[in-house]
């Protein structure tokens, strides 16, 4: 005992020799208390209905003819951006979430059982203040997805079970950019050598659309005996074309001369008007592609009180890919394309690590930690998407009471800081040039949730 005791705390001092290199992930480890306690872990965590939501294969260890929980939590994330030039720090806002689960299982016979969860495996969110330089390439973040997924499980054997869920994900997407156009001699002409630019006019376009994608998951358990389990799972890329509509963004339009620095001419908003009612906003092109993930697990009940698991993942982000930001037309300046995000999209490696401990009547304590690949090049992380290494610790408990089971669940969320000098940029007459200026982006979130479990 003393021997795994002191395996299990390496691997726990091995995770925080990490937490420099983290950064928040797009994806989310669980949505209820419990997987948000094990910080993702647990594709091979038999007897749990929590786990099942990440393993369908675990359904036919369910001892209970039937059994259900709910969950409500909150996701919360912060981006903060420095610019070298001048040490300041821009924060950015919208950072809460609500996030629900649920989930339920039916015991059909000692071989069969069906499931059922509602998560959210996805989530993003920023706004960055208009201060920032950043805003050109993007304003505003907002990208949710809610899944349902049937689920069900097969026993080829007492120790062997394999699992399939299919389901339907909700993916919600908006951005927003800041776009700047020229204001000309006569307004009501296209900018030409006869009519100059006087000054520019700088909006915001958001666009907005919904789209609902199949989704699929298949999973693996191998019991190797009573204390040892072996389990593979995989969760389905979620991508679709969704519907976008735009409209004018919520930042009150302002002015700024030729050079994109300085004041504009006095009176310029009697002919910034007439520009800025001859503007209009079109959506952006692309698909939403979320990435896949693969996963095995291996699961170890030392002794009646304590049991670990590791899982190791694979994330398949090298196609992920969003829509593009919309585009501004008008008279004066014809298509105004603000430049898009950065991509830079790879592919990677994570693990979770997590501990259940049963030391007191009634109480279950857990621990755990978890490291998420980069999915981005360094110089493509930015404050809206981030995109870098995530490293994050979570704690959770769960009590039996009111015939049930009464969980809490918290993760912390740290970013690794990056120094990009793909951020910076200024817009004058001619358009969008980055000025290579270099800026710091960091970040950090919290995931809580609490939730109730009754077995039937």
């Amino acid at each position: 005992m003393v021997r795994w005791n002191r395996i299990w705390g390496m691997g726990l001092v091995g995770c925080a020799a990490w937490a420099p290199l983290a950064a928040q992930s797009l994806w989310l480890p669980a949505s209820d208390p419990v997987g948000i306690g094990r910080s993702g872990a647990g594709i091979a965590f038999g007897q749990s209905l929590e786990a099942a939501s990440l393993n369908p294969a675990l359904l036919v260890t369910i001892k209970d003819h039937a059994s259900a929980y709910l969950g409500l939590g909150m996701e919360m994330a912060s981006s903060q951006i420095t610019l070298q030039s001048n040490q300041r720090h821009l924060y950015s806002n919208d950072r809460n979430r609500v996030l629900p689960s649920f989930g339920a299982s039916w015991r059909l016979n000692e071989r069969f059982a069906l499931g059922l969860k509602v998560d959210s495996p996805f989530m993003r969110h920023a706004e960055l203040s208009p201060e920032s330089s950043v805003r050109f390439m993007g304003s505003r973040l907002d990208l949710s997805t809610h899944r349902l997924e049937v689920q069900a499980g097969w026993a080829l054997r007492p120790d062997v079970s394999l699992g399939l869920g299919l389901g339907m994900t909700r993916i919600h997407f908006a951005s927003g950019s800041h776009f700047r156009s020229v204001i000309p001699t006569d307004p009501t002409q296209a900018v030409s050598s006869t009519n100059p630019s006087l000054a520019l006019v700088e909006t915001e376009g958001y666009q907005e659309g919904n789209l609902n994608a199949l989704s699929w998951s298949l999973g693996g358990r191998w019991a190797i005996n009573p204390r040892w389990t072996l389990a593979i799972a995989y969760q389905s890329a979620i991508k679709g074309t969704p519907s976008l509509s735009t409209r004018a963004g919520d930042y009150s339009s302002t002015y700024v001369a030729n050079d994109g620095f300085g004041p504009a001419p006095l009176g310029i908003e009697t002919l910034g008007s007439v520009v800025l009612n001859q503007i209009h906003y079109r959506p952006g092109s692309g698909d939403v592609n979320l990435p896949d993930k693969a996963s095995i697990g291996v699961r170890h009940r030392l002794n009646p009180f304590f049991t670990w698991e590791f899982d190791l993942r694979f994330v398949g982000s090298s196609r992920l890919s969003l829509p593009g930001p919309a585009v501004l037309t008008t008279t004066a300046n014809g298509d105004v394309n603000g430049p898009a995000l950065p991509t830079g999209y790879r592919s990677g490696y994570g693990a979770s690590v997590m501990g259940e401990l049963n030391v007191l009547k009634g109480w279950t304590f857990r621990l755990g930690a978890s490291i998420d690949p980069a999915f981005q090049v360094d110089q493509a992380v930015n404050p809206l998407l981030s995109g870098a290494r995530n490293a994050a610790f979570s704690v959770g408990a769960t009590y039996e009471i009111w015939g049930g089971e009464a969980s809490f669940g918290y993760q912390f969320r740290q970013n690794r800081d990056i120094d990009s000098s793909t951020m910076e940029g200024v817009w004058n007459r001619f358009g969008y040039h980055p000025t290579g200026t270099t800026s710091r982006v960091e970040g950090m979130g919290h995931l809580w949730a609490f939730g109730f479990k009754r077995r039937f």
